[in-house]
């Protein structure tokens, strides 16, 4: 158990810097967002036989696809307005498919996880229009208020039980955009159930599926779990400060 708990300390460290580990050089205009994003395209239309776990890594692949996926993840949140007016008018099946997956490792925000769907593909439009429907009505400005109404705690403090990603789906649906509520939320309820949500949502994708099992093995008090989310929070604000309510939201709650 020492070891383990060592262990994880030293991943969450590790995580913590690697949080911050794409480029500092972060474009912020519109046109920046443009060049990045084209760079992509251009780097998987390069490589057709690559398939989707290249198309958003950083890690693995050719070195421009590493590089274009690396600048996108620069950028970071930021881009969803951006990634919302692409989607939007993408008439080709597949570029739509990877706009999908490109808008859930940037923001979080997944479309597909426990829709019920068993072609992912078939189903992009779908997701899609959902998404824009969402996107237009101002559903994710007003994420905490939907999920204060919504949300069910069904974990106890310190509770030692694996955890049901199936419960995490309403939460991930809203990406970022659910950071206020879960930061707002850790601030009165310890929950599990919640801190692997952000855990996914910010893309620490080997540190949610351990935690899911094993979630009293790290951060187990709610003071570790707030000063994790608050330390992201303070090494990604350049990432989130031109969605500005936001960022206004996530601003307040980090600086009690």
């Amino acid at each position: 158990m020492r070891y383990a708990v060592a262990l994880l300390t030293f991943c969450w460290i590790i995580g913590g810097r690697a949080i911050n580990s794409s480029p500092q050089s972060s474009p912020q205009t519109a046109s920046d967002y443009r060049v990045a994003y084209e760079r992509w395209c251009r780097a998987i239309d390069s490589n057709p036989v690559l398939g989707e776990p290249f198309w958003v890594s950083a890690n693995s692949g050719p070195s421009e696809l590493r590089s274009a996926v690396g600048d996108l993840l620069a950028i970071g949140p930021n881009l969803t307005p951006f990634l919302a007016k692409e989607m939007r008018r993408e008439k080709d099946h597949l570029r739509l498919y990877q706009l999908v997956l490109l808008l859930n490792r940037v923001s979080g925000i997944n479309l597909y996880y426990g829709s019920g769907k068993e072609n992912y593909y078939a189903a992009m439009p779908r997701f899609r229009d959902r998404f824009i429907e969402d996107w237009d009505s101002g559903r994710f400005l007003n994420a905490t208020a939907s999920l204060q109404a919504t949300w069910m705690y069904s974990d106890d403090p310190g509770s030692r039980k694996a955890i049901d990603p199936k419960r995490l789906t309403p939460i991930i649906r809203y990406g970022v955009f659910a950071i206020p509520f879960i930061l707002e939320s850790l601030e009165k309820h310890d929950s599990a159930e919640l801190f692997a949500a952000f855990l996914i949502i910010i893309g620490e994708s080997e540190l949610y599926a351990y935690y899911l099992e094993k979630p009293a093995d790290f951060l187990p008090e709610r003071g570790q779990k707030l000063s994790y989310m608050k330390t992201w929070a303070g090494k990604n604000d350049r990432k989130i400060d031109k969605l500005e309510s936001l960022h206004q939201q996530i601003k307040a709650l980090t600086s009690l």
